[in-house]
């Protein structure tokens, strides 16, 4: 659907790295840290790209629109779980920094890419989007140093 790929639009890609950091963050977490806050992180960044996928995917832009929207919702918990996992001392600061950058770029782009939509043209989809102005961390730094809470 479109003229654009879903794999060439920026919001998307914004969407999957944000995703993937997410779960290299979480991956070394304690089972406890992981089993609370890390699997509902990690369900709630894929869901981003998920559901700009799938509204992608469904043929209409009414319908790219509100799976849209749900990206939006998806967005707002990835930052809340972000916000515990800063306030819980589960990740550094430089992390949370990093994250919250994306999310944040993230939001203008889908924001715009939601007003890209000309919803009187039913199949209408257009990338709106021109903030690339993400700095990436390097892998190794989005590990956060803890001790084991099992080892006291």
């Amino acid at each position: 659907m479109g003229t654009v790929d879903l794999h060439e639009l920026k919001v998307y890609q914004l969407a999957m790295r944000v995703g993937e950091d997410v779960w290299t963050v979480t991956a070394g977490w304690e089972w406890i840290t992981k089993q609370t806050v890390g699997l509902h992180w990690v369900r709630a960044a894929d869901s981003i790209a998920a559901n700009i996928a799938e509204g992608y995917g469904r043929g209409c832009a009414k319908e790219n629109v509100r799976f849209c929207y749900d990206a939006q919702g998806s967005l707002r918990q990835t930052q809340t779980w972000l916000e515990k996992a800063t306030a819980r001392r589960f990740v550094t600061e430089a992390v949370a920094r990093d994250l919250s950058m994306k999310l944040d770029s993230l939001r203008r782009q889908l924001d715009s890419h939601i007003a890209s939509f000309d919803l009187t043209q039913p199949n209408a989809v257009r990338e709106n989007s021109r903030d690339s102005s993400i700095h990436l961390l390097p892998l190794e730094e989005l590990f956060y140093p803890r001790p084991s809470p099992w080892n006291n």
